[in-house]
């Protein structure tokens, strides 16, 4: 359709005269979707090269230039990348479904065979004391541990199936904390919030990355015999860890522009809140599991 095709012509919801591609009145963009096929395929093909774009456009900016995607927020240039919310839940769901295929939970039946005492698992000795639950709860906690305890792998599904919305359920509580420690700048605080989401999917893809790395290069060591392979993954896969430490604190120095004595004070208790929080919601995912597996 001509970019003028507008023209002349009223809102197919509404009837209002058009002023432009979209209708003043309604809002409808002035589009005719009952056309040609090679009209659509050719839109089809041009929204997602534009995607793809912008798409890559944000993931060189997520992972190479710490902060810069949040400053891009603040200063209004939302339409070069994708929304932050939904580039953290793109990233985290492949993320996730690659980590539950490759990372295997797993559990030797021989740890817990009756005829290993070293090893023996004693159900009957196993203290599920919580203060938050009664006798009647707590008796139904022990028996879901003993199932769970006969049958690991249902308890490493829900662990897994939960990760990522309690990831999720981390960074409202994470941009708080991040909003009192910095009370006295002047930012608010979806701007931490966009900082956290930010953040996160760089961490995941980071995660994603070293995951890969290790199973592709591991692969080539199996099938080729040369060891040296999967020695050199491992080095890609700590120098990938090291970055993430490095970028977290290069994103908090370029986005709170502070002195870098403040900025490192400033990352090493977020590093302490964080593995509290990391822990806290950890200890709560474990919990949920054992009730709800």
């Amino acid at each position: 359709m001509s970019d003028k095709a507008w023209q002349n012509q009223n809102c197919l919801n509404c009837d209002a005269p058009l002023e432009g591609e979209f209708c003043h009145h309604c809002g409808q963009h002035h589009r005719v979707y009952i056309r040609s096929i090679f009209a659509v395929l050719g839109d089809l093909m041009g929204e997602i090269g534009h995607w793809d774009s912008r798409f890559y456009r944000t993931l060189r900016g997520l992972f190479l230039k710490p902060g810069f995607l949040t400053l891009e927020f603040m200063r209004g240039r939302h339409a070069s990348y994708v929304p932050p919310l939904r580039l953290y839940f793109f990233i985290s769901l492949f993320a996730f479904v690659v980590f539950s295929s490759f990372i295997q939970i797993g559990f030797s039946p021989e740890a817990m065979s009756a005829n290993d005492p070293t090893n023996q698992i004693k159900i009957e000795d196993m203290q599920a004391d919580l203060p938050f639950l009664d006798a009647e709860q707590q008796s139904a906690l022990k028996e879901r541990i003993k199932y769970l305890t006969a049958n690991p792998d249902v308890f490493a599904q829900r662990l897994t199936q939960l990760a990522p919305q309690m990831m999720l359920l981390m960074l409202p509580f994470w941009a708080l904390f991040l909003k009192l420690l910095y009370i006295y700048r002047s930012h608010y605080y979806l701007e931490h919030l966009t900082l956290a989401l930010h953040t996160h999917a760089f961490i995941l893809l980071s995660l994603l990355g070293i995951t890969l790395i290790t199973e592709l290069f591991d692969y080539l060591a199996l099938i080729s015999g040369l060891q040296w392979l999967s020695d050199f993954g491992s080095w890609l896969d700590i120098g990938l860890f090291l970055w993430i430490f490095v970028y977290l604190l290069l994103t908090q120095k370029n986005f709170y522009q502070q002195s870098w004595p403040v900025t490192i004070l400033n990352f090493v208790l977020c590093m302490l809140a964080y593995l509290v929080l990391l822990l806290t919601a950890f200890v709560g995912t474990i919990l949920y599991s054992l009730l709800t597996a």
